[in-house]
């Protein structure tokens, strides 16, 4: 591939998986959760350092993970709230510890390294469940606790149906990798699931051959059209693995530096003569890293998501194709439509200041 700086194209503009689920043993059950009026006014709630380390604590014992394997949440990664009965809500964003292993790291991805948590009046904090993505969907945060912490409707950021791309459609590596991504669109796991918590079956983990070892358990198999038939999908957060699977069956070639960890795009880039910072113009089969707030500068340690770019629109807005993504009836491949990226990442997130860069897969 001829090289080219990314530097060139660049206009300036949360922990892994965890290793329970990397490595197939994990079911994880959704804790009982308190009845709380959705509509109930919501007022801030400070979660100072001990209660952050508490519900580290119910975080690591909940995913089966050491503490040791998670890093202090940063600034902007802790939200609280309480409601005017009482009712507190925490929403706690992490990273995996610089010791982690790639295996912890691919754990924390996809929204699974942000620990949803409620305090029933008089009661004690429990685990309500994961964030996933997009942010808190799956547990059903109160509509009042959304607004405080600016958190958009679930509905506005599941997905849409695919529209059929106006004007030419690009040659080539390009192309081929939109065409590829777009008919994944509502791929999903099977059995179908709307929890994180659950087991995440898929099949392009397998389909990329499985490199962290992921179970089958609980899983069935999945098909789509001529593309594969009959994989037997296996439980892993999964966008990376998506994302490599679109780009290897486009033509991209050398793929071996990726992982189940998004942030490996940042070191396949490099590798490849690319110069990543955040922000940047998108093109057309772009893979988009999201990083947490604080990041310096993308890095190969850890990202929060990697999707595909499908297409870039004259308002500066782009097409995005996901996976591990939430919808109203399961996690799946989802296709969103005219995203101002900057805006769609903290939205997804739910984290204010969530960064993004950009890997070609032509650089």
């Amino acid at each position: 591939m001829q090289s080219k700086s990314r530097a060139a194209r660049a206009a300036g503009v949360w922990l892994v998986a965890g290793a329970a689920v990397a490595a197939g043993a994990a079911f994880w059950p959704p804790q009982p959760v308190a009845a709380a009026d959705a509509q109930a006014p919501a007022a801030r709630l400070v979660i100072g350092p001990a209660v952050q380390r508490h519900l580290l604590g119910l975080y690591a014992a909940y995913r089966h993970v050491p503490v040791s394997s998670i890093a202090p949440a940063g600034a902007g990664q802790v939200l609280g709230a309480r409601q005017r009965g009482g009712t507190a809500w925490a929403m706690i964003h992490w990273q995996p510890s610089a010791g982690a292993g790639q295996t912890a790291a691919a754990g924390l991805q996809d929204g699974a390294g942000t620990g949803v948590f409620i305090r029933p009046a008089g009661g004690s904090w429990a685990v309500a469940g994961l964030g996933g993505l997009p942010a808190g969907c799956a547990v059903h945060i109160p509509t009042a606790v959304r607004r405080l912490w600016h958190l958009p409707g679930c509905r506005a950021l599941e997905g849409q149906p695919v529209a059929p791309a106006p004007g030419a459609v690009p040659g080539g590596v390009t192309g081929a990798l939109v065409q590829v991504a777009l008919a994944q669109v509502g791929v999903s796991d099977n059995p179908p699931v709307t929890s994180f918590n659950s087991p995440d079956c898929n099949p392009y983990t397998t389909l990329v051959g499985n490199p962290l070892g992921a179970s089958s358990r609980h899983c069935k198999t999945s098909s789509n059209g001529s593309y594969f038939h009959n994989v037997q999908d296996v439980s892993e957060f999964w966008c990376a693995d998506f994302t490599k699977w679109a780009w290897k069956q486009a033509g991209v070639t050398g793929l071996g530096t990726l992982t189940p960890s998004a942030a490996t795009f940042y070191t396949w880039g490099t590798k490849h003569g690319e110069q990543i910072s955040f922000g940047g113009t998108p093109a057309a089969g772009d893979a988009v890293l999201l990083y947490p707030p604080g990041t310096k500068a993308p890095n190969g340690s850890y990202a929060d998501h990697v999707g595909i770019v499908t297409a870039v629109h004259s308002d500066g807005t782009v097409n995005l194709v996901n996976g591990d993504f939430l919808g109203p009836g399961n996690i799946a491949v989802r296709y969103i439509a005219n995203a101002h990226l900057t805006a769609w990442a903290a939205r997804v997130e739910g984290s204010k200041g969530e960064e993004w860069a950009l890997v070609s897969p032509a650089p």
